[in-house]
């Protein structure tokens, strides 16, 4: 994707960052498609007219680099276009074209044991060394048995330190499925949600215990992963919360309180975190087997 940078372009970014709405055609088509799949912007209807928003203006703004990298600086990316000099945009940007194109598309993936998988239709084995992970950057040519069971992991010391937790991950495992690959998503990237929904393999969500990563579980994965995938609850949860954190619940409250879904096991994980008032981190899990 490539984004022209504009001063209508900053100014309508800079306006979403600060918390306010801009209306649904201030952004380029394909950049706009792009955040709402991936979390970062939220479409609000009034009448027939909608306009965009952001619930999380640090990770938009994270986010931004990818699309191009002068918008790392809003404000510099407005003075490198008044200059309109070729140097200038190489000392801003690093590069005197303006590259836009992401330079990672991909995800990371894990395992605790081997696994043939496929890439490129080539034979190709999973096997990364305790403490390290594999990144796959031709994902639309990756391919998973389908008797494997897939865990994304939203925190990273959870993801490199899978064998710490292999106990509860292969509690989850059905008669089916005789094994686990772990991903992990790349810098706010939709392309491991993408893939997720071009496969047949049942995925669960190993995220943060509250109501933040219940959101970001319903909002940026569950679309594309439908019935096939469900949030990772083990059966000890209910004790862990209680001594959880409730600064973390206090601080999410007023974003989430209304916080609900079809899933009656989510339902039951939000009322949980409702009634202690508490959330857990999902790095207790390596800390405790």
């Amino acid at each position: 994707m490539k984004i022209r940078i504009t001063s209508r372009l900053i100014e309508n970014l800079r306006s979403i960052i600060e918390g306010k709405s801009v209306a649904f055609s201030s952004l380029p088509t394909s950049l706009t498609s792009t955040l709402i799949h991936e979390g970062l912007l939220s479409i609000e209807a009034h009448g027939s007219k909608k306009s965009l928003r952001t619930n999380n203006p640090e990770a938009l703004k994270s986010a931004l680099p990818a699309y191009n990298e002068a918008l790392s600086d809003l404000d510099s990316a407005e003075s490198l276009i008044e200059t309109h000099t070729r140097a200038y945009q190489a000392t801003m940007s690093g590069n005197s074209k303006l590259r836009s194109e992401r330079s990672c598309p991909g995800f990371l993936i894990n395992a605790y044991n081997k696994i043939d998988c496929q890439l490129n239709g080539k034979p190709f084995t999973l096997n990364p060394p305790e403490g390290s992970a594999m990144y796959i950057a031709d994902w639309q040519n990756f391919i998973v048995p389908k008797d494997i069971l897939i865990v994304g992991i939203e925190n990273m010391e959870n993801f490199l330190k899978i064998r710490e937790q292999r106990k509860v991950m292969e509690s989850f495992l059905t008669a089916e499925e005789r094994s686990v690959v772990f991903v992990a998503r790349y810098a706010f990237s939709s392309d491991l949600m993408q893939w997720l929904g071009r496969i047949s393999n049942r995925y669960l969500h190993f995220g943060d215990f509250d109501l933040a990563g219940i959101s970001i579980f319903l909002s940026q994965f569950k679309p594309y992963v439908e019935n096939r995938g469900s949030y990772l609850i083990p059966e000890d949860i209910e004790n862990r919360i209680a001594r959880g954190s409730r600064e973390r619940y206090d601080t999410q409250y007023a974003k989430y309180s209304t916080l609900t879904c079809d899933d009656p096991r989510l339902r039951s994980l939000i009322s949980i975190i409702h009634r202690y008032r508490r959330c857990y981190d999902q790095e207790g899990y390596i800390l405790y087997q």
